[in-house]
């Protein structure tokens, strides 16, 4: 299930006609009504500087993983961490066999 977003100012949610959402880097989402009304480069909740990104499906994997539920990115990590797992254990294997016949 994907994480609800909505608006950290009016607490709206998308709807059609949607406006555009935006991510803060101080990690606050706003619609684009909101941000309109508030200072330019200034976070309307915690009032600092701050940059701006447009939310849309073009936005980089690691920012949309930001609003994925914990248990679809779970289940999309976890054989990538079970190959690195694997991965390590072989080495780790490996040079125990070295010190074992070494010594």
């Amino acid at each position: 299930m994907a994480v609800p977003v909505f608006c950290n100012s009016c607490l709206c949610e998308p709807r059609n006609p949607t406006p555009r959402f935006s991510l803060t880097s101080c990690g606050h989402v706003f619609c684009e009504i909101c941000l309109q009304k508030g200072k330019k480069d200034e976070c309307l909740v915690c009032r600092t500087a701050c940059r701006t990104l447009v939310l849309s499906k073009q936005v980089s994997p690691d920012i949309q993983s930001l609003f994925m539920g914990v248990d679809v990115l779970c289940k999309k990590y976890s054989k990538e961490i079970s190959q690195v797992s694997e991965f390590q254990e072989k080495h780790r294997k490996h040079l125990l066999t070295y010190h074992k016949q070494k010594v």
